[in-house]
């Protein structure tokens, strides 16, 4: 049985706590050491909800040049995963900049990658196989239409007693939160949160526990992308552009068997 057992948004304390603990990889394009934004927090998130042991068996989805599966190899054994088609079937020319990703499974030898994408349904992808697929702000990259295959497809491949660890950045804009919180008199009919929330039901996944409330997007305790890494790393680099961060949405699915589920407690 499918079910998320964990929906948080990631916090101040979170990133500040991970911080003192000094996680680092090793770099890679997107990825400095001194980073204060998001994915500062997310990637030491997965490691701590991941509670990884050897041999596991894990999948980064959409990593593409990531550095954390061959993390979770040297550091606690697992056998480690890349699925990303790097851009490829639509022809997108945006990972080049960064070098050739078929160069990547001879320099990076602990990690397989596979140049798929979840939604496809691929025979590289075996089913019910993986202890962990996780991915880190990349969800929200895929086109809407698409998302509840991507689901099926990473739900397809978990194995019993495994876990999903998703975090995806949503927005923090004033006009469109008020907009989800007035959707009467709005097209707008749920917010980002809910609509998350509903392709994880579509795909099969029961809701085990609460959700954050759109309206918390608001706490000055919720972490959201720092100006520095907006001026950094967004599009164009190093560059003045418009300051809308996003916040961090944080989910936890779980393959257990026994129908009568106990709330997951992570933090």
């Amino acid at each position: 049985m499918l079910a998320l057992t964990h929906a948080s948004l990631a916090t101040v304390d979170q990133l500040f706590r991970y911080k003192k603990q000094q996680f680092t990889l090793e770099l890679f394009p997107g990825y400095t050491p001194d980073q204060w934004g998001v994915k500062a927090h997310n990637r030491p998130w997965i490691v701590e909800a991941g509670k990884f042991l050897v041999g596991q068996k894990i999948i980064e989805v959409g990593g593409a040049y990531s550095l954390l599966p061959k993390y979770l190899h040297d550091e606690y054994g697992c056998e480690a995963w890349i699925g990303d088609d790097f851009g490829m079937k639509e022809g997108d020319k945006l990972w080049s900049r960064w070098g050739n990703p078929h160069h990547l499974p001879k320099k990076y030898p602990q990690v397989k990658y596979i140049f798929e994408n979840f939604g496809s349904y691929s025979e590289k992808f075996p089913d019910s196989y993986f202890d962990c697929i996780f991915s880190v702000s990349t969800l929200e990259h895929i086109a809407k239409n698409k998302r509840i295959d991507v689901f099926k497809d990473m739900n397809r491949c978990l194995r019993p007693g495994g876990k999903q660890l998703h975090t995806i950045d949503v927005s923090t804009n004033l006009d469109y939160i008020l907009g989800c919180l007035n959707n009467k008199d709005t097209e707008q009919k749920l917010s980002e949160i809910e609509s998350w929330i509903d392709v994880i039901k579509e795909s099969g996944v029961s809701v085990n526990t609460s959700i954050p409330n759109t309206l918390s997007l608001l706490d000055r305790k919720i972490l959201v992308e720092s100006p520095d890494v907006v001026y950094r790393f967004y599009p164009p680099n190093n560059c003045p552009k418009a300051y809308n961060p996003n916040a961090s949405l944080l989910l936890v699915i779980e393959n257990i068997s026994d129908p009568i589920l106990e709330k997951t407690t992570l933090f």
